[in-house]
C-alpha cells in the first residue's frame, strides 16, 4: 500500500476546512482511504492507497477538495 501526508497551516481557518471535509472522510472509496485531522492551526491529511495510481487518483481528489474548502473559507470571510 502507497501512502502520502501532508500538513496545511490555515491557522484559524483550520477547523472550518476540517468541518466542511471530514463528512468525505467516511465515503467509501475501493482503493484508497483518507485520514483527516486538526491541530493547533494545521489541517493534517494522510491519504492510502491500493497502488500509485489510486494514490494519484485520490490525491487529486483529496488536494481538489481542499483547495475549494480554502477558496471558500476566503470567499466567505471565515463563515463557510
Amino acid at each position: 500500500m502507497e501512502s502520502a501526508e501532508f500538513r496545511f497551516d490555515f491557522g484559524e481557518n483550520a477547523v472550518l476546512i476540517y468541518r466542511a471535509l471530514v463528512p468525505e472522510v467516511e465515503a467509501t472509496f475501493p482503493r484508497s482511504r483518507a485520514e483527516l485531522s486538526v491541530a493547533e492551526g494545521e489541517l493534517h491529511l494522510t491519504v492510502a492507497a491500493e497502488g500509485v495510481a489510486a494514490l494519484r487518483a485520490a490525491l487529486n481528489t483529496w488536494l481538489r477538495l481542499i483547495k475549494v474548502a480554502c477558496e471558500m473559507s476566503h470567499a466567505t470571510g471565515g463563515k463557510v
